[in-house]
């Protein structure tokens, strides 16, 4: 079973007892909670929340222990109740516009029985986001997608409404729980996205990926299984739609996007499916608007699917993606031009098979086509002068399989590997002439160069096992190893040993204790060689330990708390280079703040707290969580906080539903972000003259003012003639706080001639409104 259904069901399940007297035709009630999990013990796949399918609801008839699906949406009629397909060919319980009031009975007591072992989630830092509220391990649908405000309709920014997240509020990039914002990794339906964003060289503000198309997301904040490697801090699973009916179309447009949905089944018996989308970035067209000297940031993005069920042994399914962007950007003022084409195709065949009852296989065949290009320069006079210009192609050929075989009641088994040949190109010029006195500050020279023409050629590898036992029915334990080798780094053989554990201890059906404990790896991939920065070698691969314990428990009312400790320690860490004073320019290599970290390791720790209550079935939701976390690298010398180091953050929301109007908001407050100041002092020369001698402070030993943004969204869905009508309003930064992030730094003249140095606080986004209708049909 994959991803997308497991920790669906939720621990509502009734007794093999209960089952059978009502099979056996006994006069009493059994609640429909209790029904629809016996149906799962008998090998189907029903997924429904407790807050949706209540204890309340209850049956008097018996509908036998296998119906059609068509017998079951009409069972679910009198609940207002209705289902849909799921992924994987489960069903989901669904609400319907026109429901009738179920009449209310007394329910019959029932203890509930054993959870099936697929579906319990021992990890302990899994955050289901199917476009719901944040929480962890919930049931979200695309309902709630409407409800939480995202800036750009972004889905992979969801996530940052939770704890442990870490993002400047431009970029759709975050930090997790310190790691660094490359240690994600983004899978599509299973496969692995190598460049999933849009405008890369340029802040990210975007994904590659129409949320449009999305089913849902799994989004794991650390000790993650032993599936799920090559990048050590996070993974984004993301899963495409699956059709509900033969044909439904969608098409949106606000100030980010444009875009067309279109999925439906089609065989006599629904055996296939398909699903096209096609969006284009609105920024060129705001560009025009707002500062047509700016330039033009373009951007399109394109995802198809085909499948076909020809048995239980051969289900295809054949995807593509495909994204080009087209910059053309210019700062005059700062003295900054651009250029730059980034063009990505991904195509794979998804094969899924189940060979036997307990045994079942997903193979996909893969090939990625990265062709980027960019180009620059940077002018400002008496401080820095420089240009660049390079082209990067990557290809990726590779076959991944997962299997999971359920051995026995009490064990569960997956295993599964990994090949992938890979080879780039990287042709790359610049030049950079740093202008005394700011070629003495950080890691400045005068003048430098670098001159590149590489070709790269290998091959990756990885296998894993792990297996899930459940002892007793308080505890369930998950043990797993994973293998990864590169062939290209610099060491002959690079390869690394994983091996993860958790455990699940649940005293009773509200609590719930995890303890995670891993180790992770992450590769320079091929497509990321630093030669801007002057690296022209590949590093071996990065290591870190995470530690994860987290505490879940369910109070009356539906109020939820989730707490969670964690520990995550890097090793080998390979150098970065960040931009001490700025890092909103069009070509941060060419900058004079560029410089280089190479720490010897690094340490991130926090506490989690998030308290939740509803979903996207009530009429009132809300949640505010809190994390106290430090994260610091440790040099030779001295242990310095990370860039996005965040000591407080505190993030909130709520949402209401009257009627057909929805009113949502979403806020955070953190701890400002480290920073360095630079400094200058006019001081007299042996000659008689005058010169400015600069210094800067200990690198991030300053600080910025406190970051505090209040989203807000608001929403109206109309029934027009044909479908359904959802006009949206959507401000970020309703109250235009002015949060700083970057300090500009130039050289003007005082009364005397003298030259001075002159700064300016620049700041993360400012209010901006997004306006937007989606029609459906």
């Amino acid at each position: 079973m994959r991803a997308p259904t497991q920790c669906l069901l939720l621990l509502l399940l009734v007794s093999s007892q209960g089952v059978l007297a009502a099979a056996a035709g006994e006069q009493s009630v059994v609640r429909l909670a209790d029904y629809l999990a016996s149906l799962n013990l008998h090998g189907q796949q029903i997924i429904f929340s407790s807050a949706l399918v209540s204890e309340d609801l209850t049956l008097t008839t018996d509908p036998g222990p296998n119906p059609t699906a068509a017998e079951l949406a009409d069972l679910l009629l009198p609940f207002g109740l209705t289902i849909r397909t799921g992924p994987d060919n489960s069903l989901l319980v669904v609400h319907i516009d026109n429901a009738v009031p179920p009449e209310v009975t007394t329910p019959v007591r029932a203890e509930p029985a054993e959870q099936p072992l697929a579906e319990i989630i021992v990890t302990s830092s899994l955050r289901r986001l199917d476009y719901a509220r944040p929480g962890n391990r919930m049931y979200f649908d695309r309902d709630l997608a409407t409800r939480v405000p995202a800036a750009a309709e972004e889905a992979v920014r969801l996530p940052n409404r939770l704890p442990g997240l870490a993002s400047g509020g431009i970029s759709a990039r975050s930090y997790i729980r310190g790691g660094e914002a490359n240690e994600t990794l983004f899978l599509l339906d299973g496969l692995r996205l190598y460049e999933p964003f849009h405008l890369k060289d340029f802040q990210r503000v975007a994904t590659t990926i129409n949320s449009n198309a999305l089913f849902g997301m799994d989004f794991y904040a650390g000790a993650f299984p032993a599936r799920y490697g090559d990048r050590m801090s996070g993974v984004m699973e993301m899963h495409l739609r699956e059709p509900e009916k033969d044909m439904e179309t969608e098409l949106a447009v606000s100030f980010f996007n444009a875009s067309l949905l279109s999925l439906g089944q089609f065989g006599a018996g629904g055996e296939g499916d398909w699903l096209v989308a096609a969006r284009r970035g609105n920024l060129d067209l705001i560009v025009d608007v707002v500062d047509p000297e700016f330039g033009s940031p373009d951007y399109k993005d394109y995802i198809g699917h085909v499948a076909w069920e020809f048995g239980p042994l051969a289900d295809l399914g054949f995807n593509f993606l495909y994204s080009v962007d087209k910059i053309d950007l210019s700062d005059v003022e700062r003295g900054e031009q651009a250029m730059a084409r980034y063009e990505n195709q991904v195509y794979w065949v998804n094969w899924e098979a189940t060979w036997t009852e307990n045994l079942q296989s997903q193979t996909i065949f893969s090939f990625t086509d990265i062709d980027d290009s960019r180009a620059g320069s940077v002018d400002q006079p008496g401080i820095v002068q420089g240009a660049l210009d390079g082209i990067r192609d990557f290809r990726g050929t590779g076959i991944k399989q997962d299997w999971t075989y359920t051995a026995a009641p009490h064990w569960l088994v997956n295993f599964g590997f990994d090949g992938k040949h890979v080879d780039g190109r990287y042709v790359f010029f610049s030049t950079k002439s740093v202008i005394a006195p700011f070629d003495t500050i950080l890691q400045n020279a005068p003048l430098t160069v670098y001159d590149y023409n590489l070709i790269i050629d290998g091959a990756q590898y990885a296998a894993y096992a792990e297996a899930r036992w459940r002892i007793s029915d308080e505890y369930a334990v998950d043990l797993g190893y994973r293998w990864d080798y590169q062939n290209y780094t610099t060491v002959e053989s690079d390869s690394q040993s994983s091996p993860r554990v958790s455990i699940l201890y649940e005293p009773s059906r509200r609590t719930s204790v995890r303890v995670g404990w891993g180790q992770y790896s992450q590769s320079q991939e091929v497509n990321e060689l630093q030669v801007s920065d002057g690296n022209d070698e590949f590093y071996p691969a990065q290591r870190s330990e995470h530690l994860v314990i987290n505490l879940r428990h369910q109070f009356d009312r539906d109020i939820n708390l989730d707490l969670s400790l964690f520990r995550k320690s890097f090793r080998a860490v390979r150098p970065r280079y960040e931009n001490a004073f700025d890092e909103l320019t069009l070509v941060p290599e060419l900058q004079f703040d560029r410089f280089m970290i190479n720490a010897d390791n690094a340490e991130s720790r926090g506490v989690e707290v998030l308290v939740s209550h509803g979903s996207a079935t009530d009429d009132v939701l809300w949640w505010i969580g809190y994390t106290w976390s430090k994260v610091d690298d440790t040099l030779s010398t001295e242990q310095r906080p990370r860039a996005w180091d965040q000591t407080h953050d505190v993030k909130f929301g709520a949402s209401w539903q009257w009627k057909r109007w929805d009113f949502s908001l979403a806020g955070e407050i953190h701890t400002g972000w480290p920073t360095t100041a630079l400094t200058g002092e006019t001081v007299a020369t042996p000659g008689g003259g005058e010169e400015l001698v600069l210094s800067t402070s200990p690198l991030y030993s300053e600080r910025f003012d406190y970051f505090h943004s209040l989203d807000v969204r608001v929403s109206r869905n109309f029934e027009v003639p044909r479908g359904d009508l959802l006009l949206f309003l959507e401000i970020t930064n309703i109250l235009n706080n002015a949060n700083p992030c970057c300090t500009e730094y130039s050289l003007v003249d005082d009364p005397g001639g003298a030259t001075q140095l002159a700064s300016r606080t620049t700041n993360w986004l400012p209010l901006v409104p997004s306006l937007g209708v989606v029609w459906t049909f």
